[in-house]
């Protein structure tokens, strides 16, 4: 950029055409304007009057001026006029430009393109070498210093990734090309710090001048908050009214579009961050059709959350015998049953045939047979129901147990006491889950043990089918699909009468595992996750926040899933054995602070630009001269008509 006091032009070398107007007036002058004809049969009775208005032989000195400052002011707004430009990257060293390319840099990739570009064609035309560096975390080894002329198809190249951005680890060998001294840095940031953010900035001011180009508008990431009522954290860097915050998700007809409009709680600032908290307060149904929440007008992947089954409240039935006494609900299995599932699903009580009317996603029941198939339990098993049971005395002294069709295996009538007042043994304890199965990373207590259980009749098909398994190596819980559904039998009671799991914290454990379970088998990321091997993408974000396939993404590695979004596994949904998850990229950001550095007001445009009011005026001159030509070509009477 040419820089002439106070104004600036992005493409000096037009203003060469300046040098023509000289020629341009001389010309205009040369040429007189058509002279206007007159047919009269008398014109030899003329000969050697004096016309007392004459055709003028030169253009009038006005006209030209018209027609060349309406030339000039098109050369000049050709030439790209700033006033007041910002100051770009002094002449000598070599240029770094240094770009943040984390999801916060996706809403304005467009204008930091932009102004990384014309750094770029500036040190081109000076001759300088240049390099760049995408902070995304994806490159290492030594930065190269090329010709400028050589980036700018790598710039318009590069996208912003659904990860937050990521600066060299090893800053030596990154800079092993840079001079030690003179060198010009551009970094267009975020706005938000990261880190190793402050190591690279104190590396490049030892070595040279470092401008930062702030985001010229705040930034916002939404987070899912976990817990017995799931909510949504949204963060942003501007104290101002919030943004919206929708849920999408298919409609009755499969479209997607938007379901629902969150509305954010008091706001609580920090540091230069507002932090809100959105209550996701909907229906069950409304709920399970949401597949991400995403706040509106900020292209970003910290900006969207892909619902998973934290999200979703599911609706479980619960069918079996409640009727004791005030003073002896700790004897009812239901009483367990409620505790357990309340805070985390929506209970629907009553008889099987009018829980099946509320379209529950889990039927649970206590001690009993089913009672035929006249409510239609074994179709709505077969359509993706999940089903399950809990042993008690009556179903272990029912005759027609062994014939039950509604169980995943076959069990043998009466039952087993093993540590009850007339039998021999000890309680039996709990083995640990195996590793890929429903249950992977639960620990079961020491203290949890089973007193009587129903037995399995042997089977090859026992040990596939069993999920839980006591110290015996005898089936806990076992498990069978039918149909699109699932059918799952704990062999002991839900309440303490048999065993005192129902008085643990692994029986809520296992109890959420289940619910979660049902319909789509979809379940969430937790802390103890890392017992699964790897997770295989299903859906990925870019840093736009737009949903696209896994590509040729390969599966990740659990201790590597467990550090969030990163160059090997971008935001998105992932899969392991029966569990789905979601990484997302929104979560808590902070501002950036940049000591010893040059950093441009964000709150100041980088200049004017004139180019628009120059071709304006130049327009206007124009159509001045048109009216000036037609005042010229009709003469005195066309003066009066104008």
């Amino acid at each position: 950029m040419l820089l002439l006091g106070p104004l600036g032009f992005a493409t000096p070398w037009i203003l060469s055409a300046l040098v023509t107007l000289p020629v341009i007036w001389l010309i205009l002058r040369a040429m007189p304007p058509s002279p206007k004809l007159v047919r009269f049969p008398g014109t030899r009775l003329l000969k050697g009057l004096t016309d007392p208005h004459p055709v003028a032989r030169h253009t009038p000195w006005w006209l030209l001026l018209l027609r060349v400052l309406a030339i000039a002011a098109l050369i000049l707004g050709f030439a790209g006029p700033v006033w007041k430009p910002a100051a770009d990257q002094g002449l000598g060293g070599p240029v770094l430009i240094v770009m943040d390319a984390g999801w916060a840099a996706a809403p304005d990739w467009a204008e930091r393109q932009t102004r990384a570009l014309r750094a770029l064609d500036r040190a081109g035309s000076a001759g300088q070498p240049a390099a760049l560096l995408l902070a995304d975390g994806r490159a290492g080894g030594q930065l190269p210093f090329l010709p400028a002329t050589e980036l700018p198809a790598r710039l318009r190249a590069a996208t912003p990734v659904s990860w937050q951005s990521q600066y060299p680890e090893d800053l030596d060998e990154a800079l092993a090309a840079a001079p030690e001294t003179g060198l010009q840095v551009l970094w267009l940031s975020d706005g938000l710090d990261h880190p190793g953010r402050a190591e690279l900035l104190a590396a490049l001011e030892a070595r040279g001048q470092v401008s930062v180009i702030p985001p010229l508008r705040g930034r916002a990431s939404l987070e899912l908050v976990s817990g017995d009522h799931p909510a949504l954290r949204l963060r942003t860097t501007d104290a101002g009214e919030p943004p919206v915050v929708r849920a999408v998700g298919p409609d009755p007809l499969g479209i997607e579009r938007e379901l629902a409009r969150l509305t954010p709680g008091e706001p609580a600032t920090e540091a230069g961050i507002t932090t809100r908290t959105i209550p996701i307060d909907l229906p069950s149904e409304l709920r399970n059709r949401i597949t991400r929440f995403e706040i509106m007008g900020e292209p970003s992947a910290g900006a969207v959350v892909l619902a998973d089954d934290r999200v979703r409240r599911r609706k479980v039935a619960l069918v079996g015998d409640d009727r004791v006494s005030e003073g002896q609900r700790l004897l009812s299995p239901l009483y367990y049953l409620r505790r357990a599932l309340s805070p985390t699903t929506d209970l629907v009580e009553g008889s099987l045939a009018d829980v099946l009317q509320a379209a529950p996603d889990v039927v649970i029941m206590t001690d009993q047979l089913v009672p035929g198939d006249e409510h239609g339990l074994d179709a709505w098993v077969q359509e993706g129901g999940l089903l399950v049971r809990f042993a008690g005395p009556r179903m272990g002294a029912d005759e027609k147990l062994g014939t039950e069709p509604l169980l995943p295996v076959r069990l043998r009538a009466g039952g087993r006491d093993v540590g009850g007042a007339l039998s021999w043994g000890d309680p039996r304890g709990i083995s640990a889950f195996a590793t890929d199965g429903l249950f992977a990373g639960l620990t079961p207590p020491a203290d949890a043990t089973v007193r009587a259980q129903l037995l399995a009749e042997p089977s090859p098909e026992l040990a596939s089918a069993t999920i839980a398994k006591l110290s015996d190596g005898t089936p806990l819980v076992t498990r069978a699909a039918e149909g699109e559904g699932q059918i799952v039998l704990f062999h002991t009671t839900a309440n303490a009468e048999w065993s005192n799991l129902p008085i643990s914290g692994l029986f809520v454990q296992m109890l959420d595992r289940l619910v979660q379970s049902a319909r789509t088998q979809e379940l969430t990321l937790d802390a103890e996750s890392a017992e699964q091997p790897f997770w295989t993408p299903r859906l990925v974000l870019d840093g736009f926040g737009r949903a696209g396939g896994p590509g040729d993404l390969s599966p990740v590695a659990a201790v590597d899933f467990a550090k969030g979004p990163h160059p090997g596994a971008p935001a998105g949904l992932y899969e392991a054995s029966e569990r789905r998850a979601a990484l997302n990229a929104g979560g808590p950001i902070a501002l950036a602070d940049w000591p010893g550095a040059t950093v441009e007001s964000a709150t100041t445009a980088p200049g004017l630009s004139l180019r628009g009011w120059l071709i304006a005026l130049a327009a206007l001159l124009l159509a001045a001269d048109a009216l000036g030509s037609a005042f010229l070509a009709r003469g005195r009477g066309g003066r009066v008509a104008a």
